[in-house]
This record gives structure tokens, sequence and C-alpha cells, in this order.
């Protein structure tokens, strides 16, 4: 971590952005398949959330169909096992068509952490793993690698 004291001193990381292109349609993947709680207090705007205090605000872009990202821009959802993650991917691959589920990848290992990626009807990516809360605590306690690079 950066030593330097910082310009801006947020308190809260409140929420990103993403786009979806029909409203609905994405309203009813999150909720009934990812399993996020979604608000819509806005005409053109629904809230995802999944505890915690940072949240993702859904902007609906009619008429146009949202922008492609990449696999290494994603969400990630933690479940509390592999069995879990493997579980995940059997659904994902049968009820692909059902929720407009464009890519369903193959289940990696990483040590001990499993998962998998998939892209939704919005082109967004998500990764379900059974990462931990722990596995992240660990890696910011154990802070940045040693990579030589004197610019970070």
């Amino acid at each position: 971590m950066s030593m330097a004291e910082p310009m801006i001193k947020p308190e809260l990381l409140s929420h990103g952005t993403i786009e979806c292109s029909d409203i609905a349609a994405t309203r009813r993947f999150l909720t009934e398949f990812l399993g996020i709680d979604v608000v819509r207090p806005l005409p053109e705007a629904q809230y995802l959330w999944k505890g915690g205090p940072w949240s993702v605000v859904c902007v609906c872009v009619e008429d146009a169909e949202a922008k492609d990202q990449g696999p290494q821009n994603r969400f990630k959802l933690s479940v509390s096992s592999a069995a879990e993650v493997d579980a995940a991917r059997a659904a994902a691959l049968a009820q692909k068509d059902a929720y407009g589920i464009r890519t369903v990848g193959p289940v990696e290992e990483r040590g001990s952490v499993r998962s998998f990626t998939l892209q939704d009807l919005n082109k967004h990516w998500w990764e379900i793993t059974s990462a931990t809360q722990r596995h992240y605590d660990a890696i910011f306690a154990r802070g940045d690698a040693q990579t030589g690079d004197v610019r970070s």
C-alpha cells in the first residue's frame, strides 16, 4: 500500500456503474439466477447489492446495446464451496437460453480456489468463485508483491 498521503480522503466507495439494454430481463437474470438483490429507485436505473457498503448501479441504455467488455473486467460472486461452484456452472449451462447467458467458461482451480466465468445478456462477465472473505483479507494483509517496479 502507498505511504503517501492521499489527496482525496473518501469515507466510502459507494458504487460503480454498468449498462443494460433490457432492464426487466436484466433484473430477472440478476435476481433469479445470480441471487443478487435489486431495487429500482429510478425509471432508468436499478441498484444491485449483495451486502456490504458497496453497490452497482445498472443504467438502461434503451435502443442501444450495452458495450462489450472483456472477461478481465468482471464481477466476482463468492459461494461457500467448490461444490457450489460446480453446481452454479451446471445451472448456467442448463439455463443458458432462459437467461440469455452468452458464454459459460470452464472451471479453473488456483490453489484452493475454484471458479468459472460467464457472460450475461448485456455482455458483462461474472466469476463464480469459492474464494472467501478470508482469502481477500489475506491478500491485503500480505500487501504488494515485490515486482522491482519503482513506479508502483
